[in-house]
């Protein structure tokens, strides 16, 4: 596949912009509305850009995650997963072209989840946030969307089996990261509506 190819199955993914049928919102008591984005950006190829949370953080830490967080009452939900990136790694929204998005969820820890993907200009100066981002890595988008690198796990919670898939990788000086949970469900999803037909 070429980088092009790769970027048209990343957009054969996608939902638009905007939302107008209200899946975004809230679907139960006690839920937030929160947003995250995916973040592409072009080195040598189509990568992907992720967090690691600090181990002291209250809630998640030291998982693998996308720059995002929880809605403020005065903004769209685009405007949080921007607005979460700048204050996470240091990218602010004018750096930042928007694609689309995909499917909002449920997760596990109360919150209505809306993941959207951009592409950061690659000329960008990535700056984490101590507070909220040990460290920030990149991943190539090939090797995240290879069903060779999509480990297959079950877990029994709240009465059901579900089948969730791991994507472990090591970076080229041989750091170990772990991407499981919310963050691999999403990158699988991205997968599943963008570059499985291509696999097929």
């Amino acid at each position: 596949m070429t980088f092009d190819s790769d970027l048209a199955s990343v957009r054969r993914a996608l939902l638009p912009l905007s939302i107008t049928d209200g899946t975004h919102e809230v679907k139960r008591d006690g839920q937030r509305v929160a947003a995250v984005l995916c973040p592409l950006v072009m080195r040598s190829e189509w990568h992907i850009v992720l967090t690691q949370r600090p181990e002291t953080m209250p809630s998640h830490p030291g998982q693998i995650a996308f720059p995002g967080g929880k809605a403020e009452a005065s903004e769209t939900i685009a405007q949080t997963a921007l607005r979460e990136t700048e204050e996470e790694i240091g990218v602010g929204a004018g750096d930042i072209e928007l694609l689309g998005r995909l499917p909002s969820f449920d997760a596990v820890s109360q919150y209505r989840i809306t993941p959207f993907v951009g592409i950061i200009d690659s000329k960008a100066i990535i700056t984490p946030d101590p507070r909220e981002v040990e460290s920030v890595f990149e991943v190539p988008l090939s090797f995240l969307m290879s069903t060779s690198n999509h480990i297959r796990r079950e877990v029994f919670f709240d009465g059901d089996t579900h089948v969730l898939f791991d994507m472990p990788y090591d970076e080229p000086d041989g750091t170990h990261r772990n991407i499981w949970g919310m963050t691999a469900m999403t990158l699988y999803r991205l997968w599943q509506r963008g570059f499985e037909e291509d696999t097929a």
